[in-house]
């Protein structure tokens, strides 16, 4: 039996029932609920876990210091979505960033989009208020709706099929744009269980892996290492991401990591540092010591650190996002790891949802083009810029 396997003993697509689940929805209708998720385990896998081992094998050499990461995508999707506009677009940025960062790339360059299933949103509280009227927080299109009225904001199972569709259109889509070498691989945040769980998925070799994208991420919110998605997360196959934010001490990264990866499997963790431009030079380095024996590739999020409010808009400006990018290479080649990529919200439209750059110069200029649901993106322009400033450090 292989060392994977033997670290999975007592794991199966449903072990994380078993622990408490942070950032879940609660929906009313248990019986509606399981019958979504039956149509969803017979349901068409979104990717085929051949390319998410091929992520895979692409991760391991950059766990080895050759290469880097550019993910990158909407905050969140959207039902509204054209799906055809969105991938042409979203293609289309990933090839122009590429041009200014690959010259620059000591290894292959791995792209990964936030597409295909990036549909639910942790959210820091259960509720909002509007007018004094209170109701559930959106959650993103796959649990509830963003219309501020008692029904949109239900959550309700079936979107699950919904966007269980969309992914696998969306998916198609851009294979079909983008063809096969080299690939833009999909990735979203694990965080909706019932809907990871059903479309979880065994291999000839008896090797589970999660078929709703390439790459899935743990989140900031749900990282418990006693928790249900850390449980969720240490059992499959695919690439892993873990974001490590403000809160996290050494010691708890390390008692993550042996949970979500026992045998140290190169490529199988990417460590998602996302600290805030004031933080990251002394919350960073203590964690890159802690895990500086292990197998992992770290990169870093620029952009959720660095997210302040303006009564109630969020607010990002692209020279906190560049101050946090410069630290975390300077951190990096100081503590002797390989700085292994970027993962960031970014749009091909030109949208006006960051402050700086070739976007709004002010707070009073973003609802020209503020189109996301929920976090500011960068927009085209800043997204390229921001691929030569990365260039340009590599170099």
């Amino acid at each position: 039996m292989s060392a994977t396997l033997v670290s999975n003993l007592g794991w199966y697509p449903a072990s994380w029932r078993r622990f408490p689940a942070n950032q879940m929805p609660s929906y009313g209708e248990p019986e509606q609920l399981k019958s979504v998720e039956a149509r969803l385990e017979a349901a068409a896998p979104v990717i085929a876990f051949q390319d998410a081992q091929r992520l895979r094998q692409a991760m391991a050499g950059l766990a080895e210091g050759r290469g880097f990461l550019l993910q990158g995508g909407d905050c969140a999707e959207s039902f509204d979505d054209p799906v055809a506009e969105q991938v042409s677009g979203i293609v289309g940025l990933f090839e122009e960033m590429a041009a200014k960062i690959r010259p620059a790339v000591n290894g292959p360059l791995i792209e990964v989009a936030r597409i295909a299933g990036q549909f639910a949103k942790p959210r820091s509280a259960q509720t909002e208020t509007h007018e004094g009227e209170t109701l559930p927080a959106y959650r993103g299109d796959i649990v509830n709706g963003t219309s501020f009225d008692a029904l949109s904001r239900r959550a309700d199972p079936q979107r699950m099929i919904r966007a269980h569709m969309q992914s696998v259109g969306t998916a198609a889509s851009l294979a079909a744009a983008r063809g096969s070498d080299p690939p833009i691989f999909t990735s979203h945040e694990a965080l909706l269980l019932p809907y990871e769980e059903p479309l979880t998925r065994r291999d000839p070799a008896g090797r589970w892996w999660a078929t709703s994208g390439h790459m899935l991420w743990l989140g900031d919110r749900t990282r418990q290492v006693d928790g249900a998605h850390v449980e969720y997360l240490r059992g499959i196959e695919n690439v892993v991401g873990v974001k490590c934010g403000p809160s996290l001490q050494p010691e708890e990264l390390c008692r993550l990591i042996d949970r979500l990866d026992p045998v140290g499997s190169p490529g199988k963790l990417v460590l998602i540092g996302r600290f805030g431009a004031k933080k990251i030079r002394q919350l960073l380095p203590p964690l890159m010591r802690a895990a500086k024996d292990r197998p992992v590739v770290w990169t870093i999020d620029p952009m959720h650190g660095n997210t302040s409010m303006t009564g109630k808009r969020k607010v990002r400006r692209l020279p906190d996002i560049l101050a946090e990018i410069d630290a975390f290479f300077a951190i990096a080649q100081a503590e002797g790891v390989h700085g292994g990529g970027v993962h960031l919200e970014m749009s091909a439209l030109d949208v006006t949802e960051c402050i700086g750059g070739r976007g709004p110069a002010s707070i009073a200029e973003l609802d020209k083009n503020w189109l996301t649901a929920c976090d500011p993106r960068l927009n085209r322009a800043q997204a390229i810029d921001l691929a030569a400033h990365i260039a340009a450090l590599m170099a």
